[in-house]
């Protein structure tokens, strides 16, 4: 297959070369929710150009990895994701992931510690702290009726597949796999980290809430905050993520200041 233009994360990026040649924002890579693809994040690089330098990082068994097996192990899928990552990265770097991409931008703070050192800021939404075991009904099992059924309750697949149940049949070994690596999932006996957190969830979210939101400040020495914003558990197509991403980019990147343990809650601060 041939492989010209994409950036070493599995993404076609026309911009790379661009990017590369303005090294003063830092990295951004970004991390799908369960059954999604790094293609969702592509307008990312027009939004928050100002902010930042978007990679988007592809998992298996979807866009352009969509001949590889679906992930079965998480292990294997960081280190995946890891090499291709320390491939890529230049200089001071953000994680970002939503959902089941949170779990993997924690676990690859963790990974990416030896070789990059901890990211500038673990930026994570709609999932509660690591420490916190999956609150639902695991989704990764169930028949393919209730599954669509839990999957229109979440807003997390287009109306045009849910309505038409053949069209997502070939979706759907790619999203059961990442639910159950999600589902399954327990923190690890991993080092507390110190880089700045900052975490994020719609206040109808069934997947995440305040309490288990703060549970992010266990995860590093340095601040965490949270902030809850009028959505459900789909929200980065809502008007205040774009303003509390590009805030935190912002202010994660500006100098350090002194960092305690306590997180701070912020309800509709925009």
């Amino acid at each position: 297959m041939d492989d010209r233009g994409t950036d070493g994360l599995g993404t076609t990026d026309g911009h790379l070369a661009h990017e590369r040649s303005r090294p003063g924002r830092p990295q951004l890579f970004c991390l799908p929710h369960a059954g999604g693809s790094a293609a969702g994040f592509a307008p990312w690089r027009r939004r928050i150009a100002a902010n930042a330098r978007v990679h988007l990082v592809e998992l298996p068994g979807r866009g352009t990895r969509w001949e590889e097996p679906p992930p079965d192990r998480l292990a294997t899928l960081v280190a995946d994701l890891a090499s291709r990552i320390r491939a890529e990265a230049d200089g001071p770097y953000v994680l970002y992931g939503h959902s089941f991409g949170a779990l993997l931008a924690y676990e690859l703070a963790h990974a990416l510690r030896p070789s990059l050192g901890e990211p500038t800021a673990l930026v994570v939404s709609g999932r509660n702290g690591p420490g916190v075991p999956h609150p639902a009904v695991p989704l990764h099992g169930l028949p393919k009726d209730r599954l669509i059924e839990q999957l229109r309750e979440l807003d997390g697949v287009p109306l045009t597949l849910l309505d038409n149940p053949d069209l997502i049949d070939p979706f759907l070994p790619a999203l059961r796999a990442d639910a159950r690596l999600a589902e399954l999932y327990r923190r690890g006996r991993h080092p507390v980290l110190s880089c700045r957190i900052r975490a994020l969830a719609g206040e109808t979210d069934p997947l995440a809430d305040p309490a288990g939101l703060h549970r992010w400040a266990e995860e590093t020495t340095a601040d965490c905050e949270v902030e809850i914003i009028p959505a459900g558990h789909m929200l980065t197509g809502h008007p205040a993520f774009w303003g509390w991403i590009r805030h935190t980019l912002s202010e994660c990147t500006a100098p350090p200041y002194r960092a305690d343990r306590h997180s701070v809650e912020r309800f509709g601060r925009r």
